[in-house]
């Protein structure tokens, strides 16, 4: 389906994998348009992939991760992370609203006030979760030697593709 949206994605957090010579991008950011507004966001403030694939951050909208902070200890070769999630003052809504919001979440939780929001967001973070759990799998196993520092003149990947490519030779490694 063509949208004619002009897209820029940004790398996010990288870690660099030395047994492939690449950096593992973890996290990617779409770049604003001049109005600061997200390029798949219509001129009537309507997702333009609303329905047909809409990300889970977008789906937990306006309940965003803040942080994400990354930890690798190269002892027990654990790769972890950790989230900060909070409350968009991007959608007008939670601007126009922003006291009567921050009441109704200190009453009753933010799972109360934004129930599917904060579903896609535990989601996105389970997500997140697996792919700590399979790359540190991996660098057990041998098969990645994971530096919390890039690489500069490194190639990147996305982490989705290298981590199933890896999972599929580690598959072969096994039978």
């Amino acid at each position: 389906m063509r949208l004619g949206v002009n897209l820029e994605l940004m790398e996010g957090y990288r870690i660099y994998d030395e047994v492939s010579g690449k950096n593992i991008v973890l996290s990617y950011a779409i770049k604003l348009n001049n109005n600061n507004r997200c390029p798949f966001l219509a001129r009537d403030n309507k997702c333009l992939v609303h329905s047909t694939y809409k990300p889970l951050t977008c789906r937990s909208f306006p309940y965003v991760p803040r942080e994400i902070q990354y930890y690798i200890d190269n002892n027990t070769r654990t790769i972890m992370h950790k989230s900060v999630y909070g409350i968009s003052t991007a959608c007008t809504f939670v601007k126009q609203y922003a006291s009567t919001i921050e009441e109704e979440v200190r009453k009753h939780g933010i799972q109360k006030v934004f129930p599917q929001e904060y579903q896609y967001a535990r989601e996105a973070e389970y997500w997140r979760r697996w792919y700590m759990r399979t790359l540190t799998y991996l660098w057990r196993m041998g098969l990645v030697d994971l530096h919390s520092e890039p690489v500069s003149d490194a190639a990147g990947i996305n982490a989705y593709i290298f981590i199933i490519s890896k999972l599929i030779i580690a598959r072969r490694t096994l039978l």
